[in-house]
């Protein structure tokens, strides 16, 4: 099966965009993430839809459990087809389909139906993660990655904000929780032909090459490609880990080849999974963050959704903070532990409080601190495992993302069960001790990662100013 390119927005660039037009398409694909996070929104009217069904937690629960599976094996899918046949293949059809599927969720009525919209949602959304996430590596030059990826990671975090705006504005004025997938299919939709109208894809052979900076992109679009100060993929011995020289593929890969490249090497495996147990805090506080405030602090909820907010204000600032400093440094690994050891202080701190009066002042301070901390270390790990697949082949980036998806989204099925255990039975305070250990096993995990800690020797080409 050839490049489908009789599609009218399966557009390829021949030359590597540079200036504001990069920045266009990188602000194109920033959009993309945010508005694929925010259909899968349901939070601001879950309860009225659960009232008007007659569903039980429980059985809300399942639904989650199995839409959140779909997601992680759409990634499998999606990831590597998007790396063989072009991102904007998987990326173009998959918005639209999704705005198929939020005005879908307005006629849901019943367990049955609401379980096949879930699932449909989030396995076409985890096809086109790995897509996103591919083409914000291919518009973005190594020393300015760090900063790109801290913008898409706004996809989740703003995401969640914005759903719970818009809800909290119009829910009172329509009084209907349909009205909201109606008002989220319509801006989708919106979206959605916009970035089909202005989206564009790196041709394959630009997507092999690894971009420093401007200025090595623009020796690559005048035919310099092959010089030393300009490292290739698969083709510059000293751009490549010795133990993946032999692992240079053919240019076109089925995109089984290209799950298994990325598969098969441990660092790999080490940093999605390290990511992973990193990630534990972030996942529990996004799920119970008020809860935890009001059962182990003793808050009201009204007090307790007003200061989580500030885990969430402060690692949205220090996302790009780091970002910016580790792609000033090109030292994502040291970077990344800084942020990691600061999030491990606080929460010491933080979870040795359970069950002691806390002022609201210094609550306020530890919640900010712990956002900061993580936010700080987020940024430099994703540019950090966007190098270690870039080193390992230009054309598995998306494959690569998509074996993170898989693990994150696999570990959130898994944890649903023991965390509300033993949230149950021992206290909030002992499943933020195990999220903390989850921290402290991603030290050792972020080490198996290729990249210098101190000092990174770079070609001529790359050491240039930050490209902003």
């Amino acid at each position: 099966m050839g490049r489908a390119k009789w599609m009218f927005f399966i557009r390829e660039l021949d030359a590597y965009p540079t200036g504001r037009k990069r920045i266009f398409l990188l602000f194109v694909v920033i959009l993309a993430n945010f508005v694929a996070n925010y259909e899968g929104q349901i939070a601001p009217v879950l309860s009225l839809i659960l009232k008007d069904i007659g569903l039980s937690n429980p059985e809300y629960g399942l639904i989650v459990s199995l839409s959140v599976l779909a997601s992680a094996f759409g990634a499998l899918l999606g990831g590597p087809l998007s790396d063989r046949y072009g991102r904007t293949l998987i990326l173009v059809p998959g918005l639209l389909l999704t705005v198929v599927c939020v005005f879908g969720m307005a006629f849901v009525h019943s367990f049955g139906s609401l379980l096949f919209m879930r699932v449909v949602l989030n396995f076409i959304e985890g096809g086109f993660i790995g897509a996103t996430a591919g083409l914000v590596r291919d518009f973005s030059p190594r020393m300015g990655r760090a900063m790109s990826f801290g913008f898409w990671s706004y996809g989740t975090a703003g995401s969640n904000f914005f759903a719970a705006f818009v809800a909290g504005y119009t829910l009172p004025y329509f009084g209907t929780w349909q009205s909201q997938f109606y008002i989220a299919g319509f801006l989708s939709l919106v979206v959605a032909l916009f970035v089909m109208f202005t989206i564009h894809d790196l041709s394959p052979r630009l997507r092999e090459q690894v971009i420093h900076s401007s200025q090595t992109a623009q020796l690559v679009n005048e035919g310099e490609s092959r010089a030393q100060e300009i490292p290739r993929a698969g083709a510059d011995d000293h751009s490549l880990p010795k133990s993946s020289k032999a692992d240079s593929p053919k240019p076109e890969m089925t995109p089984m080849e290209t799950l298994r490249m990325a598969m098969r090497h441990g660092h790999i495996w080490a940093l999605a999974v390290g990511c992973t147990l990193f990630l534990m805090l972030y996942l529990t506080l996004a799920a119970y963050g008020p809860l935890i405030l009001v059962q182990a602090f003793g808050y009201t909820p009204a007090k307790a959704a007003f200061l989580s907010q500030f885990f969430w204000l402060f690692s949205l600032v220090t996302l790009i903070v780091s970002g910016y400093i580790s792609d000033r440094l090109q030292l994502r690994k040291l970077i990344s532990l800084i942020g990691v050891l600061g999030m491990i202080a606080v929460m010491s701190v933080w979870i040795g409080s359970v069950h002691q009066p806390v002022s609201e002042g210094k609550m306020i301070l530890l919640i900010s601190l712990m956002g900061g901390f993580l936010g700080f270390a987020y940024s430099p790990w994703m540019a950090l495992y966007s190098e270690n697949l870039e080193d390992l082949h230009g054309g598995i980036q998306a494959s690569g993302w998509a074996i993170w998806s898989f693990v994150l989204r696999i570990y959130s099925i898994l944890s649903a069960v023991p965390l509300n255990l033993i949230a149950v039975r021992y206290g909030w305070d002992l499943w933020l001790w195990i999220t903390m250990i989850g921290a402290i096993l991603y030290i050792p995990l972020l080490c198996m990662g290729k990249g210098p800690w101190f000092r990174r020797p770079v070609s001529k080409a790359a050491a240039t100013a930050v490209d902003s």
